[in-house]
């Protein structure tokens, strides 16, 4: 059970990272009278963002590893089921958590 909650955890990491470095801009355009300029966020700020992005997937896929283990010693699960779960929770629920996770980050930058 550790070691499939550990594997839950590693790859969640690594495919919140992937999600992170996809979506989230690394700068901002200001549209003014004069023309558009572009801001980039500095490379720490952008690495944090994106380390609490790992961070929020790899809780999400210790919690996708947990509940596949737990069906599976209550359940026989075959294969494709496992493989489907995984997908499931890797394409619905690994993103609603993550956007969920963005609209309370961008509330509190809100409030700095």
């Amino acid at each position: 059970m550790e070691k499939d909650i550990r594997k839950g955890l590693i790859y969640g990491f690594l495919f919140g990272v992937a999600i992170a470095i996809l979506f989230i801009k690394h700068f901002e355009i200001i549209a003014d009278s004069e023309g558009n300029e572009i801001n980039y966020l500095r490379v720490f700020d952008y690495l944090i963002i994106i380390l609490k992005r790992g961070i929020v997937g790899s809780f999400s896929g210790a919690i996708i590893a947990f509940i596949i283990f737990k069906l599976n010693s209550s359940l026989k699960l075959t294969k494709k089921m496992k493989i489907g779960a995984l997908i499931f929770g890797l394409c619905v629920v690994g993103p609603v958590i993550q956007y969920l996770v963005s609209l309370r980050l961008n509330e509190m930058l809100l409030f700095n």
